[in-house]
């Protein structure tokens, strides 16, 4: 079990150094590059943290480096006027041992707080991998397709989920 923590601007350098590790070790995943984020300035990193909601998760407290990531946007978007989640990984070394899992669900509990009804996804159609942990958290296709921001080619789909208020057990490791 990991200890999720949700993250402020003033943890920027934390979630610079996951991402791009997420970046380095699973490009297929993602519509960002690498090489686009890797001379970012604290100012662009400081920003992504005011505008979604950041989750890293740590195998022992916060004893860096984290292991996970997730993010949730603080604002619904359409086409269902869902907040959604984006950005989800875990380090190579701590996978199928549930993070994964235990990110999505901070992360719904999260945004279910703050009044949310449900939560959307975009998955690409070529992530078999994600398709199927997102299908074991609950999450259903809704028919809506697109190409993946910036790309003519790469299609993907939303999903969503569902969620209960005062799910039993929510953020048992979760840390404020």
């Amino acid at each position: 079990m990991a200890a999720i923590h949700d993250i402020t601007e003033d943890d920027w350098r934390l979630l610079q150094e996951v991402r791009l590790r997420a970046l380095r070790d699973a490009p297929h995943a993602f519509t960002a590059a690498y090489g686009e984020e890797v001379g970012r300035a604290e100012r662009w990193w400081r920003q992504r943290l005011r505008s979604n909601l950041w989750l890293l998760a740590f195998e022992d407290g916060t004893a860096a480096p984290p292991i996970g990531v997730i993010a949730a946007t603080r604002e619904p978007v359409a086409p269902a006027g869902d907040p959604f989640l984006s950005s989800l990984w875990v380090d190579p070394g701590h996978r199928r041992q549930g993070i994964a899992r235990e990110l999505i669900d901070a992360a719904a509990d999260l945004v279910a707080a703050g009044g949310a009804a449900a939560v959307s996804l975009w998955v690409l159609d070529s992530n078999k991998a994600a398709h199927s942990l997102y299908e074991s958290a609950g999450f259903i296709p809704t028919g809506d397709h697109q190409m993946a921001p910036g790309s003519a080619s790469t299609p993907e789909q939303r999903l969503r989920r569902n969620l209960r208020l005062a799910r039993p057990g929510a953020f048992a490791t979760f840390v404020p």
